[in-house]
């Protein structure tokens, strides 16, 4: 059995061995120093590193190639600014690539289509496609109406096809109306020669012929004072004239006789139309306006310049043009 351990009485002091290292004394000075008051603002030290601000969101790319919307684009569709879809406006990201619409362009009509820009018809809950008042049901009226026209366009034509091989008259006017409405639109001008000349005012020495015979030394003269002069041109078909070139007077005395200084042309259509040549020697162009399918022309001279000896009226050539 172990011995008990001594106790030591009361009041005694427990001797260095038992009270263990002995403790180091203060520093008088160091505790002054702590017991002093502390007086500025504290400072992190030299050694501590700064605050840095977090960084910023890094958006992720993916390599999506920008190619042509796949649906048509409808006013206020969202854009997308990564592929170029088009999207419905309720929608916040894009139906193809799945980027956000955030960054999308909205798609906007020129202002002169936004003036007749018909709003889209609502139609009630339940309206099946095709029905009356439809998109669908209206395409189908177009298309509908565009077959029987074209039907009966065609019966038309085949109609108009018979009438013009059998019937003669009917296949002349056409020609006729197919020509002139070409000669419209590409006009040429080509020379015509009357197959007869008549006039009962002309001096025997110089009959109407004259008019006509490509010489300009030769020339038509009529005497004044009575009726007035007049020639009748008569062509072989009819034609649309279109100008005249008149040499007026003789050409080796041209002051002696008179030259027309009015002429009234006279169309055996019964239309007619006055011009008014100049007072030279030299060929001058005299554009119709009054001429249609004309077969005859009668020439009237109503006022002449006077001439310097005689009282007759001259003209050495008159040359028709007419479309061809």
């Amino acid at each position: 059995m172990p011995p008990a351990a001594k106790v030591p009485p009361p009041g005694a002091k427990p001797s260095a061995a038992e009270s263990g290292p002995a403790r180091p004394a203060a520093d008088p000075e160091l505790v002054a120093a702590l017991a002093l008051s502390v007086i500025g603002v504290a400072e992190a030290r030299p050694e501590e590193p700064p605050e840095l601000a977090p960084a910023p969101a890094v958006k992720k790319t993916r390599a999506i190639v920008r190619t042509k919307p796949t649906r048509r684009l409808e006013p206020d569709d969202l854009v997308c600014a990564v592929c170029g879809e088009g999207n419905a406006p309720t929608r916040n990201f894009c139906s193809r690539c799945g980027e956000s619409l955030a960054d999308a362009g909205v798609v906007r009509l020129a202002w002169w289509r936004r003036l007749f820009r018909r709003k889209p018809k609502r139609h009630p809950a339940g309206t099946r496609p095709g029905a009356k008042g439809t998109r669908q049901h209206r395409n189908w009226l177009a298309t509908l109406s565009l077959r029987r026209l074209r039907t009966v366009l065609v019966v038309v034509a085949v109609v108009l096809g018979l009438v013009y091989a059998v019937y003669p008259p009917f296949r002349a006017t056409v020609v006729d109306n197919v020509r002139a409405l070409y000669r419209k639109v590409a006009p040429t001008l080509d020379p015509i020669r009357p197959t007869t000349v008549s006039s009962p005012t002309a001096i025997p020495d110089h009959p109407p012929g004259m008019l006509v015979d490509t010489y300009d030394n030769t020339f038509w003269a009529a005497q004044l004072g009575g009726a007035r002069p007049k020639v009748v041109f008569t062509f072989g078909e009819s034609y649309l004239l279109r100008s005249i070139i008149l040499h007026s007077g003789a050409l080796e005395s041209f002051t002696e006789d008179g030259r027309p200084s009015i002429l009234r042309l006279t169309y055996n259509t019964g239309k007619s139309e006055n011009v008014l040549p100049q007072d030279s020697s030299r060929g001058q162009t005299i554009d119709l306006k009054n001429t249609t399918l004309v077969s005859s022309v009668t020439v009237e001279v109503v006022d002449t310049y006077s001439g310097t000896k005689r009282q007759t009226v001259a003209i050495s050539e008159l040359e028709f043009f007419a479309l061809k």
